[in-house]
């Protein structure tokens, strides 16, 4: 095999990361967009990291690169992704500070667990859905359209989340004791 066709071999094989990777360094310009007031350009950017994480995954499943190391940092990037406009939402009090200190509180404890699994504890089902939630939540809530009608279902697609929140954090909890 020439040099080329492993480097193609070895970029191909390194998809998953690199999109996991480029949604991990979309966090900085999502940080400065929402400090200085730019929810448009926020908007662009849950978007796109939004895409960053359906074809990371697809990738990953269709051409078989699951790794310990996507298993661990894709649903950590997930989580880093959107925390970051979930606490300005809570700074502007538009979701409760509470809430937000018990979603943090699960996804630190999961992403301990994960580091502590061999395969990384991946997602369940309803951990994906979870993080839709959010997403769906966060895409309402910055969309550059009239907020007022929107804001209603951006908070119940929170909820929603919350409550998966909640779930998977007992699913997982129950999966770590039995593997121990």
């Amino acid at each position: 095999m020439s040099n080329k066709n492993k480097n193609i071999k070895k970029l191909k094989g390194n998809i998953p990361n690199i999109l996991t990777i480029s949604r991990l360094f979309l966090t900085f310009p999502l940080i400065i967009f929402l400090e200085i007031n730019k929810p448009n350009y926020v908007f662009a950017l849950i978007i796109l990291g939004g895409i960053t994480d359906y074809f990371d995954g697809y990738f990953a499943r269709r051409l078989n690169l699951k790794t310990k190391f996507g298993a661990i940092i894709d649903p950590l990037t997930d989580k880093i992704f959107l925390l970051i406009p979930l606490l300005w939402l809570c700074k502007t009090d538009l979701i409760p500070f509470w809430s937000i200190a018990v979603v943090l509180f699960r996804e630190l404890i999961i992403s301990a667990l994960r580091t502590t699994v061999k395969d990384g504890l991946p997602a369940s089902q309803l951990g994906k859905y979870k993080t839709l939630f959010f997403f769906i939540a966060l895409v309402i809530f910055f969309q550059p359209f009239s907020r007022d009608l929107l804001s209603s279902l951006a908070i119940l697609f929170y909820w929603l989340g919350f409550i998966l929140t909640l779930i998977t954090f007992i699913d997982y909890l129950k999966i770590k004791k039995n593997s121990i």
